[in-house]
Order: structure tokens, then sequence, then C-alpha cells
């Protein structure tokens, strides 16, 4: 059996909804196109925070000035980490 600490990596959707502060019919709608990770736990979702927070930093949109004068992501990575 899985540690507390390691259940406790995983959210609900009304906790996803709380931290991401939109509703949780907007969290369910994301699952339902697939478009947020997540994981079937007994028919449950839930959703791990390690990946919802990669998640998160792929869909953040950089600044002007990131844009501009380069950053750590946008130096010689594209978006999904490889190359250009």
């Amino acid at each position: 059996m899985k540690s507390t600490q390691s259940m406790n990596q995983y959210l609900n959707v009304k906790e996803v909804a709380e931290l991401l502060h939109i509703a949780e019919k907007t969290v369910r709608k994301y699952v339902w196109q697939k478009s947020i990770p997540y994981t079937k736990i007994g028919g449950h979702v839930r959703f791990n925070k390690e990946r919802l927070n990669q998640w998160l930093e792929y869909r953040n949109v950089p600044t002007l000035d990131e844009i501009q004068f380069g950053s750590i992501r946008n130096s010689s990575l594209n978006r999904k980490g490889v190359d250009r």
C-alpha cells in the first residue's frame, strides 16, 4: 500500500478548481477534452500535483521581455523541449 505522503500528491476536481481559481465545471470540461493530465483511480478522476505543475508551466505565456531578450526556456529549446 502507498504511503499517505504519496497519496497526498493527488488532487480531486474540487481541489484543482480551487488551486486554479476556476469552476469545477471547467476542470471537468478539460478532463472531457483530455487537455489536462489526469488519472482515474477507482473510477474517480485525480490529478498528480507534479504533472499538473508541468502542464501549467507548459501553458505559461512568456512576457514581451522574455520573447525579445530570451530566457532559459526560449533560448535554445522550443516549447516541446527540442533543440531548434
